[in-house]
């Protein structure tokens, strides 16, 4: 999370590349054109909303299932009581053991990417909240990482294919991945679709106005490309993506 937030610091100082606010479809064809990096990079949807984070219904947050999912897997802990470990391990966790977790985060040997915990078991994590905090990996119930002990496997399941989480910073500015570069086209958009869906859901009751001020999308080592945010909004109901099915 702290790479997120050096990214969005930088998001608002980069110059952006030198070219009108496009389509988004023409947007991912233009910076995947551009991509020149090795590997496979990552497709990064950057925002600038119309809040003000200061006021508490205006701090934008929540989650979503990209449909299309990242091309990556997360590896996942489970601090939950013993008897759901067995539970935890089919539904895809990497490590669980309420010992073992809390000993690796104790001592900063900890492996996993994401922390998902049961209720119970927060307790547990209070002494090291700071710490996990800074990280990123302090459970919370509007990142659908503290859970009751019936929805671990959804939530595991979540977490495994293709679960995000979004959260305006003080600047207003959000930024969430939606893909690989090797990704098709489509499925990038479809995951850009799924993500403005669930963004507008989180949309404050008292914003006035639209809530998207501004769009770059941009790869790994790329330069961010404008984009014009009524070609994505599902606000808008001429949008490129309103008949996109997945």
């Amino acid at each position: 999370m702290l790479l997120r937030g050096r990214i969005l610091a930088y998001f608002a100082k980069v110059k952006v590349t030198e070219t009108p606010k496009i389509r988004i479809g023409e947007a991912i064809k233009l910076i995947k054109e551009k991509a020149k990096a090795k590997f496979d990079e990552t497709i990064d949807f950057q925002l600038r909303l119309n809040v003000d984070p200061k006021h508490g219904d205006q701090n934008v947050r929540g989650t979503c299932m990209l449909p299309g999912g990242l091309g990556k897997n997360v590896s996942i802990a489970v601090l939950a009581s013993n008897e759901l470990n067995e539970v935890a391990l089919r539904a895809g966790a990497d490590f669980v053991g309420q010992e073992e977790i809390l000993k690796s985060i104790k001592d900063g040997t900890y492996k996993f990417e994401k922390l998902i915990t049961t209720q119970e078991m927060l307790v547990h994590l209070k002494p090291y909240a700071r710490l996990l905090g800074t990280k990123g990996l302090m459970p919370n119930p509007k990142a659908g990482t503290l859970v009751l002990p019936q929805e671990l496997t959804q939530a595991i399941k979540g977490a495994k294919s293709g679960s995000i989480e979004f959260r305006v910073d003080s600047g207003s500015n959000l930024m969430v991945p939606v893909g690989k570069k090797s990704f098709e086209d489509k499925v990038i958009l479809m995951n850009i679709k799924a993500f403005s869906l669930a963004l507008n859901q989180k949309r404050p009751t008292s914003l006035k106005g639209q809530l998207i001020g501004e769009a770059r999308i941009k790869t790994t080592m790329g330069q961010p490309v404008e984009v014009d945010v009524s070609s994505f909004d599902q606000r808008n109901k001429e949008n490129d993506l309103k008949d996109l099915v997945y």
